[in-house]
C-alpha cells in the first residue's frame, strides 16, 4: 500500500509498505480523503514543537474511510461504512482501528471530503469546553487558521458573541461568513480589539504574545478571564504580575476526545457547523510531494488541503 512518509528533515516521499491486518476487535479502513494539518504537520517535517525532531516520521489525523473489513468481535460498525478517524495513521492507504478509537461513522449529506476537517472541528470545540464557553461570553479568538476559523463556529454554536483577531484580510471575510460578529486586524488599527473588549476568554490560535493582551494600558482580556492556549508552541511565555491581577486562567491545548468528535458531527449534520468551508483544495494524493514542499518552503500559502486517495 502507499503512505507517505517524512524520510529526513523536510524531505517527503511517497512509500510503498504492507498492508495492515485487521484482529478480531478491529476494523481494516481503505483512505478515501485525508485532510493537511499545517501546523501539526510541518512541525514534524521540520522538527517543530510537536515533532519528536528525528527522522523518519509521519503524522495524520483527518481521514475519512471506508470499512472494506471487520473483526467478529465489531458491533458498531460494518463494511461499506463510511466513517471518520481521528487516531494518527499518518497518511495511508489503508489504516486499522478498534470501535474504542476516536471514530465517527458520517451522518448522510456531509461530504467525505468535507468530513476530514471534523478533527480541526473536534480541537476547536474541545478547547471552548475546556474553557467552559457560553452565552454569558464576550471571547476573542486569535488567529483565522483552520483551528482558529473552528474555534469562531464553536463559541458561536455555544451562543458567545466572537471577536476574530487576524492579519490576513481573506481570512477575516471567511470568519465573518462563518458567524464572527466582528473580524479584524489589530495591526491596522491597536485599539481595535479594546473597542470590542475586554473578553472573557480568549481562544489563543495563533501564537501571539500574551502580554500585550493583558498588560495595562493595553490589556483587552476581562477580570478571571480564561485562556485556552491552543497554537503549538515550544514555550508559552507571560508576565505573572498582570496575570495574577486579573486571576488569569490558563488551559493547555491537547487533542480532541470522542464526546467532542460526537458533538462537531452532530452540528455538522445540523448544519451549525461548516467544515467544509476550510476545504480550499483537494488533490490526488500522487501530488502530496509537491504538497508538502509547499508546506516546507511556503506554509501560509496552504490552507484546507484535502488528498484524494480514489
Amino acid at each position: 500500500m502507499r503512505g507517505i512518509l517524512f524520510t529526513s528533515k523536510g524531505v517527503t516521499e511517497i512509500v510503498e509498505e504492507p498492508k495492515p491486518t485487521c484482529g478480531e476487535d478491529q476494523v481494516l479502513l481503505r483512505t478515501l480523503f485525508s485532510g493537511l494539518s499545517n501546523g501539526t504537520e510541518r512541525s514534524f517535517l521540520m522538527g517543530g514543537p510537536y515533532g519528536s525532531q528525528t527522522w523518519p516520521s509521519r503524522i495524520g489525523y483527518l481521514t475519512v474511510s471506508q470499512v472494506v473489513e471487520k473483526g467478529g468481535a465489531v458491533t458498531r460498525f460494518e463494511l461499506g461504512d463510511t466513517v471518520y478517524t481521528g487516531t494518527f495513521p499518518g497518511h495511508v492507504e489503508y489504516h486499522i482501528a478498534t470501535e474504542s478509537a476516536l471514530i465517527a461513522k458520517l451522518p448522510p449529506g456531509l461530504a467525505p471530503q468535507d468530513a476530514t476537517m471534523l478533527g480541526i472541528a473536534g480541537v476547536a470545540y474541545f478547547n471552548a469546553e475546556q474553557a467552559g464557553v457560553s452565552a454569558d461570553d464576550n471571547l476573542l479568538v486569535t488567529g483565522a487558521g483552520p483551528v482558529g476559523l473552528m474555534a469562531v463556529q464553536a463559541a458561536k454554536a455555544k451562543g458567545a458573541r466572537v471577536t476574530l483577531a487576524s492579519r490576513t484580510q481573506p481570512r477575516r471575510e471567511l470568519g465573518a461568513t462563518l458567524g464572527a460578529d466582528a473580524a479584524v486586524d489589530p495591526d491596522a488599527d491597536p485599539n481595535v480589539l479594546r473597542e470590542h473588549g475586554p473578553y472573557s476568554v480568549l481562544l489563543e490560535c495563533a501564537g501571539v504574545e500574551l502580554d500585550p493582551l493583558m498588560t495595562r494600558p493595553t490589556a483587552v482580556l476581562a477580570p478571571f478571564a480564561r485562556v485556552a492556549l491552543i497554537a503549538g508552541r515550544f514555550r508559552v511565555d507571560y508576565d505573572f504580575v498582570p496575570a495574577s491581577l486579573l486571576r488569569l486562567s490558563f488551559r493547555q491545548s491537547t487533542h480532541f476526545d470522542q464526546p467532542a468528535l460526537d458533538a462537531v458531527v452532530a452540528l455538522a449534520a445540523d448544519g451549525t457547523l461548516n467544515p467544509g468551508a476550510l476545504v480550499q483544495e483537494v488533490v490526488p494524493i500522487t501530488e502530496a510531494v509537491d504538497i508538502y514542499d509547499r508546506l516546507r518552503d511556503a506554509p501560509m500559502s496552504l490552507g484546507g488541503t484535502v488528498f484524494a486517495w480514489v
